[in-house]
C-alpha cells in the first residue's frame, strides 16, 4: 500500500515539474515550438526581444555562438549569425531602428558585432560608434523566458529539451 502511495507521490511530482507553470494555468496555450535549423545540436542559452516586439533573438551554443532572429509575426526564421566566441546578451541590444542587433565580442573588449537583421550581415565596430557609445555593463542572469510587450506571447526555453524554445500564445476568453 505504501509502496502504491509513494508512486502516486512521484506522479504527481514528475506531472509538476515536466510542464511550463504558466502553461499550465490555463491562461496560455502551446502554439508553436521553435527548433533551430542546425546540423549541430546547439542548446539555446538566452533570449531577446526587439524593443517593438518585432523579432525574437535566441542566443545558442558557446563556440562558436549561434544568434537566431524570429520573425514574432509567424515564428520563422529571419536571420542567422555565426559568431566565433562566446557572447552573451548583458550587452545587447537592437537599436532604435529595430533592423541592427549589438553585441559586445567579448565582456573585455570595447568592440561590439553588429549583426544587420534586415541584410543578414555582420561585422565588427567599436563601441564609439554604436548608438549607445560605450556604456557601462551590468551584469545580469541570462533571460530563460519572457513575455511579449503586450504579453500576448509567453516564451521560454524548453527545460526538458533546451534546443527547444517554446511559444505560449494567451487564451481569448
Amino acid at each position: 500500500m505504501n509502496f502504491s502511495r509513494f508512486g502516486l507521490l512521484v506522479g504527481f511530482f514528475m506531472a509538476i515539474f515536466s510542464t511550463n507553470v504558466n502553461a499550465q494555468s490555463g491562461d496560455y496555450q502551446a502554439l508553436k515550438t521553435i527548433k533551430p535549423e542546425m546540423q549541430r545540436k546547439m542548446l539555446a542559452n538566452e533570449l531577446m526581444l526587439s524593443a517593438d516586439g518585432k523579432y525574437l533573438i535566441v542566443n545558442y551554443g558557446s563556440r562558436p555562438t549561434y544568434i537566431i532572429a524570429y520573425r514574432t509575426a509567424d515564428w520563422g526564421q529571419e536571420a542567422f549569425f555565426r559568431l566565433p566566441d562566446w557572447v552573451d546578451f548583458a550587452s545587447a541590444y537592437v537599436d532604435t531602428t529595430n533592423s541592427q542587433f549589438y553585441v559586445k565580442t567579448s565582456r573585455t573588449s570595447s568592440e561590439y558585432f553588429r549583426l544587420d537583421i534586415a541584410e543578414k550581415t555582420q561585422d565588427i565596430v567599436p563601441c564609439e560608434i554604436t548608438p549607445r557609445r560605450c556604456p557601462v555593463i551590468e551584469l545580469k542572469k541570462d533571460v530563460k523566458a519572457l513575455y511579449t510587450n503586450d504579453k500576448r506571447f509567453y516564451i521560454v526555453i524548453n527545460k526538458q529539451n533546451k534546443r527547444e524554445v517554446r511559444v505560449y500564445e494567451k487564451r481569448m476568453r
